[in-house]
């Protein structure tokens, strides 16, 4: 599977990297650019093309068998989503045009719909980054420049939370109705339903944010990108005691968990990039999904949307020839 941008290394036989028109690497009827090449392995850049049933080799007028890959539908551009994107109760998506620091967006949240109708949501958040649903459906949005985190109270109007949580940006719910938020100063803040907070767990300061998941044990997963060259994982537990994970990531960021616990991550790793797949329990790293640099992971049944810095798509990993509806 693949997102279009990223790069994809394909191992074969008898390729002609010295015949360049003759020799060529086809998704569908649409061909790869080729980034290196030899006889036996050919690394390629995904185009757009997610009518493709795979990838085809060709040589002059001999081609390969078709060999089956997803290619990500982009479903909607235009777009600055730092975070996870969050699925609202009707299916739509919902995400965020959030600017640089301090700059003002008229409409910097964004409903997606599957069909990939972009609907702004009323809002004067600036730099809207964290998104999060809670029990009841309602949305919640975290600032990172004045540290406060919102909370919807129909489509339109919008109460504080809470505020003075630092350069707010990840946020996320455990099961008891406990709101966490990542200040990326080196803080994990928790706030209790009547809004009281507290500091619940430090961590190495992110150059950028923290993103959270939160398992169906209530631990907490964080990552974020920081001025190392090997970023971890860190698990945090109910009592906010915080463990490392993994380390070697590069720029880690969007976070999610699967049903059965495995993690899917956003960031690069042994110089492969994309999403990857972390069991927490064997710590095996598994290469996922080849990409650019994605920011932003959510997921709905079988359906998985991942975010960059300017676009949503979607990807099934199962019968990849589906359609949204």
């Amino acid at each position: 599977m693949g997102v279009p941008g990223g790069e994809l290394t394909i191992l074969c036989r008898g390729f002609r990297p010295d015949l360049p028109f003759s020799s060529r690497v086809l998704f569908g009827e649409t061909e790869a650019n080729i980034v290196s090449a030899s006889e036996e392995r050919v690394v390629v850049r995904l185009p757009e093309e997610p009518r493709s049933l795979g990838i085809t080799l060709k040589l002059g007028t001999k081609a390969s068998e078709v060999f089956p890959f997803a290619l990500a539908v982009r479903l909607a551009g235009g777009l600055h989503p730092v975070a996870n994107p969050v699925i609202a109760p009707d299916g739509s998506l919902i995400t965020t045009i959030s600017g640089s620091r301090g700059q003002q967006v008229s409409q910097p949240i964004v409903r997606v719909t599957r069909s990939g109708e972009k609907i702004p949501l009323a809002c004067e958040i600036m730099n809207p980054t964290g998104l999060a649903l809670d029990s009841d459906g309602r949305l919640y949005v975290s600032s990172r420049n004045d540290g406060t985190v919102f909370r919807y109270t129909d489509s339109e109007d919008l109460e504080v939370v809470a505020e003075d949580l630092g350069v707010a940006c990840g946020i996320v719910f455990d099961s008891k109705g406990y709101l966490y938020v990542g200040d990326r100063s080196g803080k994990v803040f928790r706030i209790d339903p009547s809004g009281n907070k507290e500091e619940f767990a430090l961590l190495e300061p992110s150059i950028s944010a923290y993103h959270l998941a939160m398992d169906s044990q209530d631990r907490l997963y964080v990552t974020g990108p920081t001025f190392s060259m090997r970023d971890s994982l860190y698990r945090i537990s109910v009592e906010g005691k915080a463990e490392v994970l993994l380390q070697g990531l590069a720029r880690p960021q969007g976070v999610a968990i699967v049903p059965g616990g495995e993690l899917l991550i956003a960031t690069a790793y042994e110089g492969k990039r994309g999403i990857f797949k972390f069991n927490p329990s064997t710590r095996d790293m598994v290469h996922y999904i080849t990409g650019p640099i994605l920011v932003g992971i959510a997921i709905s049944g079988e359906d998985l949307f991942l975010a960059d810095n300017s676009s949503l798509y979607w990807i099934r990993p199962r019968g990849g020839a589906a359609r949204l509806s």
